[in-house]
């Protein structure tokens, strides 16, 4: 198991990483190369150093924790919108967060996914595969677990519908109601149907909050106290059925 130190892309290295991701996405290139990830020319160790492994990773619930821990993100929020370490965390996981499939091929997504150019936009930031989850993650531990779900190709419709708006994604009382509602235990997963359009899915969900949050206080608020608010079309859901 190898090794490594994280290092952070500079302006060049931003630069020549957006353009391999387009020669992936258009098939000329099939792999970020080495020296992008390592050369000098490109990036700079972080400092303090902070040592990562390679390790297959094959999911967000896998990932996410183990970089949230190495790079200590709870004492170390600074770090949240560093667009050159993200982006080059991106390059460095670019197998595991965007394997390659049973024909050499990768399903490369828009660029936003892997690299962070705007962190301090939000609409942009929550897109990145890596540095938003681990942010919601550090910042609300085990209530985060509905946004860690799947694989790195496709961020789901919970991390869709939450994720667009930051005042519900980083409310811990929101997603302990979300969890209380359509979580399952027993798989680790979603319940069937919550991440559905129908009356008390997900989606509908946060277009209720959005109303809430004009006329209640939701930061103060509790996750049961939150389910309890909620419309008779959440009454499956509230009832844990």
């Amino acid at each position: 198991m190898s090794t490594t130190t994280i290092r952070y892309f500079n302006e060049e290295g931003l630069n020549e990483f957006e353009r391999i991701i387009g020669e992936i996405r258009n098939g000329t290139l099939n792999a970020v190369p080495e020296d992008l990830v390592y050369g000098s020319n490109y990036t700079e160790l972080l400092d303090p150093e902070v040592s990562i492994e390679m390790v297959d990773f094959k999911n967000k619930k896998e990932l996410v924790p183990y970089l949230t821990d190495r790079l200590t993100l709870r004492t170390n929020k600074h770090l949240y919108f560093d667009k050159g370490m993200w982006s080059w965390l991106s390059a460095f996981y670019f197998d595991n967060i965007c394997p390659v499939d049973g024909h050499g091929k990768r399903k490369v997504n828009e660029s936003a996914f892997y690299l962070l150019r705007d962190p301090k936009n939000y609409t942009k930031y929550y897109r990145h595969t890596l540095a938003y989850p681990c942010r919601i993650y550090s910042e609300l531990g085990d209530s985060s677990k509905i946004f860690l779900i799947g694989t790195f190709q496709k961020r789901g419709e919970i991390t869709e519908q939450f994720g667009a708006y930051q005042e519900i994604a980083l409310n811990k009382g929101i997603l302990d109601a979300a969890n209380q509602m359509y979580w399952d235990e027993y798989k680790e997963n979603l319940k069937r149907g919550a991440a559905g359009k129908g009356a008390g899915s997900a989606r509908r969900l946060v277009r209720i909050i959005r109303q809430y949050q004009m006329t209640y206080d939701l930061n103060s608020m509790k996750g049961n106290e939150i389910v309890e608010l909620l419309p008779q079309e959440f009454a499956k859901w509230k009832n844990n059925k």
